[in-house]
């Protein structure tokens, strides 16, 4: 994105993040495409992985990434088929499932954590240790201003 003469347009944030999201969503993918997944089904992967020991609902993967039940269900379904994921019904709530990571699923999500980590470290070259921080923390107070519920899991809220 480059700046306009217009000083208005290059203090909003919108068009920023969109060109962010853009970008980044676009080199995930290329950084993913060998192990056959996207970078969007990279990162639930990481979120799986990293909440192993209690395995999320469809509900939780929803709110976390605040995309819609169709969404969440499509992407799923096709993780399930390519093998990197697995359902267990929840023994405390039988309507509910648990989503699991198969071994192909650890596997890969250990890989495309590797290549998100050097994207990540490409994306903040140059900054301080505080001014990671303070970014950090403005970030989080963009997506709590987006939606209160965007980002979080359904046991940080104490479910």
């Amino acid at each position: 994105m480059k700046p306009t003469d217009n000083t208005e347009q290059n203090d909003r944030i919108g068009p920023k993040a969109r060109v962010i999201a853009n970008s980044f969503r676009r080199i995930a993918d290329e950084s993913t495409h060998e192990l056959g997944i996207t970078g969007v089904q990279s990162f639930l992967l990481g979120y799986l992985y990293c909440q192993k020991d209690h395995p999320p609902c469809q509900h939780d993967i929803e709110v976390r990434f605040n995309i819609k039940h169709p969404t969440a269900t499509g992407l799923l379904e096709r993780m399930e088929e390519r093998g990197f994921v697995r359902f267990r019904q929840d023994g405390a709530d039988r309507r509910r499932k648990r989503i699991l990571l198969t071994e192909k699923g650890a596997e890969a999500a250990e890989s495309t954590r590797q290549k998100l980590d050097a994207l990540d470290r490409r994306l903040t070259l140059g900054f301080t240790p505080q001014e990671l921080s303070t970014l950090n923390a403005l970030l989080d107070r963009v997506v709590a201003n987006i939606e209160p519920s965007a980002g979080k899991c359904r046991r940080q809220e104490g479910e």
